[in-house]
């Protein structure tokens, strides 16, 4: 399956975000890695949720449909009504899920960058200058940034980590995932 959200810089310095058709990905150790996206699960970011008000919603999940751990509640799309999927929508709420095997990732709207050297991080400035209406910039340190999109979209993070990776060779650069890994089979005692 293929679908996200592509950053683009066009002549001018002007900055768009828009919708392609390409395979999701991140970098660990310099190597790609691919992501297929989970159409039939949505992630709430239940700090969003409960900030636009709408914990009652996302309580009345049945809790056979959930997963949740570190602040994200993962459950089938089926399990909110199309109402209550427009409302965590529109509350910034709903990230992207994606699947690595068995393995559930969820992309959060957050992308941390590390630095060795000065260079790495003037070409990673330089990088991001034309877009800097488009996020904030959490922490600012010699060694390191924390970058998050001003969409609150786990999908444009994960985008820019790889942009960033691509384009400007940091030490490291990572979007911030929330990673759901299935129990091992219990043995018998």
């Amino acid at each position: 399956m293929r679908a996200t959200a592509t950053w683009v810089a066009p002549a001018g310095g002007a900055f768009a975000v828009y919708c392609s058709r390409m395979v999701a990905y991140y970098y660990t150790a310099g190597q790609k890695v691919s992501l297929e996206p989970d159409e039939e699960h949505v992630a709430v970011d239940q700090t969003a949720a409960q900030q636009a008000g709408l914990n009652a919603k996302v309580a009345a999940v049945p809790k056979s449909a959930v997963r949740s751990g570190a602040g994200v509640l993962v459950t089938t799309r089926a399990s909110l009504t199309a109402d209550t999927l427009r409302e965590l929508q529109d509350a910034g709420a709903l990230q992207p899920v994606y699947k690595r095997g068995k393995v559930v990732v969820v992309a959060m709207p957050e992308v941390r960058v590390e630095f060795d050297t000065q260079d790495q991080r003037s070409r990673v400035k330089k990088l991001l200058s034309p877009s800097a209406a488009h996020f904030s910039i959490t922490e600012d340190s010699t060694d390191r940034l924390v970058i998050r999109p001003n969409s609150g979209n786990g999908a444009d993070a994960l985008n820019l980590a790889n942009r960033i990776q691509e384009h400007s060779d940091p030490a490291a650069v990572s979007a911030r995932f929330v990673q759901f890994v299935p129990k091992p089979p219990q043995e018998p005692l």
